[in-house]
């Protein structure tokens, strides 16, 4: 069993691995997304988890709100006309993490240098939410 301390450390550098590969997503997210007719942000994506509230409770940090009143296929609670209002490590881990074809081709065609980084960070990212969660993903 993890102690306390090991599950805020691994949060902690699960969270600066977001940080990290955070600005190569935008980058991508911003060609796709922005001509995208068919928004893949619903709310039902947009809800937390338990392993993402253990997540966010051991960086100490307060659950965003989450109305209990809206239909899974509305626009997501925290999808604003520039973007998502969350900040990518505090986001749903199934929200942040989901990749719609169009999306893994912009990424793939990236640099391949950069786009290697991503990967290597990408997997390193899904071994630390799996040691967090005690779950494979």
């Amino acid at each position: 069993m993890k102690s306390q301390t090991d599950i805020r450390e691994l949060a902690h550098e699960l969270k600066d691995t977001l940080i990290t590969i955070s600005p190569f997503i935008e980058k991508h997210t911003a060609i796709v997304c922005l001509d995208c007719k068919k928004v893949c942000c619903a709310d039902k994506h947009g809800r937390f988890g338990n392993d993402d509230i253990a997540f966010l409770t051991a960086l100490e940090v307060d659950i965003p709100h989450q109305p209990i009143d809206r239909e899974e296929t509305a626009a997501c609670r925290y999808m604003t006309e520039t973007g998502c209002s969350l900040q990518r490590w505090m986001r749903p881990y199934r929200c942040t993490l989901f990749f719609c074809t169009p999306l893994l081709k912009s990424l793939e065609q990236d640099d391949p240098k950069l786009y290697r980084a991503f990967d290597d960070y990408f997997q390193h990212l899904i071994s630390l939410r799996t040691q967090l969660t005690g779950k494979n993903w």
